[in-house]
């Protein structure tokens, strides 16, 4: 499934609540939405900084509680 199918779908289920597709996801970029540290240092891997929602990328969709 391609990412931005993903995205409104996910976006379909939820209308009203935050979904979020990663910078890095969005430009082919998985590892880095993946990794511990970004370019401003210290990250939370796949999820918004601000609310801490999952990027709904499935690239990662196996390290999601």
């Amino acid at each position: 499934m391609s990412q931005a199918l993903a995205y409104v779908r996910a976006w379909i289920r939820n209308p009203r609540g935050h979904t979020y597709l990663s910078t890095g996801c969005r430009h082919g970029e998985h590892g880095y939405c993946q990794s511990h540290t970004g370019l401003s240092g210290a990250k939370k891997p796949s999820r918004c900084k601000f609310c801490g929602t999952h990027c709904v990328c499935g690239c990662h969709k196996e390290a999601r509680p």
